[in-house]
């Protein structure tokens, strides 16, 4: 029997605002990290070489005029982490860490998995907090995803897929979510800081919207109804986090702007400009059906126009 080695495989783009808060557990529980640069123009790849990340580049993967090679850069990071060894792999994404109590407990849980086994854990939506979930009768409450398998050799990713993959690889011999572990949560959650920089993400799903649009024309009703849950909800119910599961963990530093939409307040600072070059080269119309002009700048954008 090989020996175990435990990588983390990381997709990202422009995410120094969360990546110290990412490293934190991971690096506690990997062996290594590999890493696929989507394209970035901050200092995401200098701050994940400094801390010893392997850094790969997805420009031969983007397979697509808009949105992210979702399918093609997971596929090529199962593969280049099998070529690098790994037995285990730890699937999170940049905005994203285990609790510190998955980390006490990790050897445990390790220790109980066989071949394609997969570790469920809950998925906590941080909203417009870095210590409080939302925890109410929607879909971001009460939601398990799989982040971490034992390896198998029929295991895959759709590299077809343009976005929205599951974290792990599935296989064709695989019956809805036989092979998963789940969790209890005193035991381990994933504390998920998107929502935590809410500004962030309102723009992050607008440019979903227009890349879908892009690579579909004439399905704006589809893209919206998908993407309603997204939309602002001011009926939500919040719990805070027991301490023990994120002290230490470094929080990203950001100001949640609700109201002030200025440019220089997003962290993201390729979301607003992104969308931006895709208004100059479809035209504004062309995106007009999208559920996408609550956002005050890209309002004014579309009022400029009309």
């Amino acid at each position: 029997m090989r020996p175990m080695k435990i990588i983390a495989l990381l997709p990202f783009k422009n995410e120094e605002w969360c990546l110290p808060t990412y490293l934190h557990n991971t690096l506690k529980v990997v062996d290594d990290i590999i890493a696929i640069d989507d394209g970035s123009t901050d200092n995401s790849v200098k701050i994940l070489e400094d801390a010893g990340v392997t850094v790969y580049s997805s420009e031969k993967l983007r397979n697509y005029k808009s949105g992210w090679s979702e399918g093609s850069i997971r596929a090529e990071l199962l593969k280049l982490g099998r070529e690098a060894g790994g037995t285990h792999f730890l699937c999170l994404d940049a905005d994203e860490s285990v609790s510190n109590t998955f980390v006490a407990l990790f050897d445990q849980i390790v220790a109980q998995m066989n071949p394609g086994d997969k570790i469920s854990m809950q998925w906590l939506a941080l909203w417009k907090s870095y210590t409080q979930y939302r925890d109410d009768r929607t879909v971001w409450s009460n939601n398990w995803k799989d982040f971490f398998f034992m390896d198998r050799p029929d295991l895959k990713y759709n590299s077809k897929q343009h976005m929205h993959l599951g974290r792990t690889p599935t296989s064709p011999n695989e019956f809805g979510q036989s092979s998963w572990l789940r969790l209890r949560s005193e035991h381990g959650t994933v504390l998920h800081y998107q929502f935590s920089a809410y500004n962030n993400f309102q723009l992050k799903q607008a440019w979903f919207r227009c890349s879908e649009l892009i690579e579909s024309p004439g399905t704006e009703a589809e893209i919206n109804s998908k993407y309603s849950i997204t939309l602002l909800d001011d009926n939500v119910k919040l719990t805070d986090m027991p301490e023990e599961w994120y002290i230490d963990i470094p929080t990203p530093k950001v100001v949640n702007f609700d109201s002030d939409w200025k440019e220089e307040n997003f962290v993201r600072g390729d979301l607003l400009p992104g969308i931006m070059k895709y208004f100059d080269e479809y035209g504004v119309k062309f995106f007009r059906g999208l559920d996408i002009w609550h956002i005050p700048q890209l309002k004014e954008r579309l009022d400029e126009k009309n």
